[in-house]
């Protein structure tokens, strides 16, 4: 008796393989359940999961993929777990579960699986047998996966195209940098989450210097202090006593400034070159407290001018300016109506109501039938006058109708 007990375990196995043509006397001999391997399951290095069959289905399986190692069933469930670990690996860590049977593929008879038993195929490719034959097809998941709240792109370098790097939309994060395409033509899930408040916030580039008084100039991200948004902005941490965030900076005329109002809404351009950074961005930076702004001007002959205000705020949903029109300091004249001329007028472009301004001087702006200042008009060739009039890159008070190589706006929190 006490030797027939896994005589009657072996024929049984025998039993439910019942592919004769794979299952032999010999193999049989050597094959028998480990028991402590019962009622226990793996946790986690899953790399494909099916449902239905049984106990030497999942096996069989687990033969046609290189990269399987062992295997899950569980025998109400019919559930089947292709692992890429044994259970020999020291990453091999196991919890209880009724009715589960956790395998090394090695505890099975290779010959269960024919020609693919010998794992002939590559590690990106499913073995498929027909009787003496096999098949090696290429595991591939088409397309891009779905990033919930963010998107992926193919690694160039991968010529199987079986990883995808995720990226994130702003104010939000992913620890999952990539995922791969698994053993069932379906890629790995990713999703990315929104940050949390930081306890901390950094705002503006006012918080970067104060908390940071060596900081340098250049780009950084912050956290709108109402919306919550992630934002990258550009800090001068030189001019004029530093912590100033640019909103708007153009020098070459490589970016196009005649635009929609929904482009200058939502901002335009290259950060770390030409760009403007977004009405709906400038209203809440200043909106946060007493903000000044500062108007930054350069000729072609590199003559530098500048004009700066104190109360700066844009109001509404057509962004309306204001200033304090009394605190005006400038570097080129004693003329009051210069950028203040534009104060309490809607900012406007060419697709805008009721004003004709924007199209006139083929620019954006807060027009005031029109304007002194212009700054976000055509760039024509710096040191002249552009030759449909007035509808250049302008300064009147600083350098009358005359092309500026440079300007820049720029807000800074008191």
């Amino acid at each position: 008796m006490p030797g027939l007990l896994p005589k009657l375990i072996v024929l049984m196995c025998c039993a439910v393989l019942y592919d004769c043509d794979y299952c032999t006397k010999d193999t049989c001999k050597t094959f028998q359940l480990n028991k402590k391997n019962l009622n226990k399951r793996l946790i986690g290095h899953g790399i494909l999961e099916t449902q239905g069959g049984v106990h030497h289905d999942c096996a069989r399986h687990c033969f046609y993929y290189r990269l399987c190692k062992s295997f899950d069933f569980h025998r109400k469930e019919r559930s089947c777990k292709l692992n890429n670990v044994s259970g020999e690996s020291s990453e091999a860590t196991f919890e209880e579960k009724a009715g589960a049977i956790f395998s090394d593929i090695t505890e099975w008879p290779c010959n269960m699986a024919g020609k693919c038993g010998e794992r002939p195929c590559s590690d990106k490719q499913k073995c498929v047998h027909y009787k003496d034959a096999f098949q090696c097809i290429d595991i591939t998941c088409g397309g891009l996966p779905n990033i919930p709240n963010g998107w992926a792109k193919l690694h160039a370098s991968d010529k199987f195209n079986d990883t995808a790097s995720v990226y994130c939309r702003k104010g939000f994060f992913t620890k999952q940098k990539s995922v791969k395409c698994q053993l069932n033509e379906k890629w790995e899930k990713a999703t990315c989450e929104q940050n949390e408040i930081p306890s901390v916030q950094i705002s503006d580039c006012k918080d970067i210097a104060v908390r940071n008084p060596a900081a340098v100039s250049g780009t950084y991200e912050i956290q709108l202090w109402k919306s919550r948004g992630m934002l990258t902005v550009f800090c001068d941490m030189e001019a004029d006593g530093g912590a100033w965030t640019i909103i708007q900076n153009r020098f070459d005329g490589s970016v196009e400034f005649y635009r929609n109002f929904s482009d200058y809404e939502n901002g335009f351009g290259d950060i770390n070159g030409e760009f403007w950074l977004g009405l709906k961005y400038i209203q809440e930076l200043a909106s946060q407290g007493a903000t000044e702004i500062r108007l930054e001007m350069t000729r072609n002959n590199s003559e530098e001018g500048y004009e700066k205000y104190m109360d700066f705020k844009l109001e509404g949903t057509d962004y309306t300016l204001y200033v304090d029109t009394k605190s005006e300091v400038n570097s080129f004249s004693d003329d009051d109506d210069t950028f203040a001329y534009n104060n309490g007028y809607r900012f406007a472009t060419y697709d805008s109501k009721d004003d004709d301004c924007a199209e006139k001087y083929h620019g954006a702006w807060w027009y005031d039938s029109c304007t002194k200042v212009n700054l976000n008009g055509k760039y024509c060739l710096p040191g002249t006058e552009c030759e449909d009039d007035r509808t250049g890159l302008y300064h009147r008070e600083f350098a009358r109708y005359e092309s500026l190589k440079k300007s820049r706006l720029l807000i800074r929190r008191k």
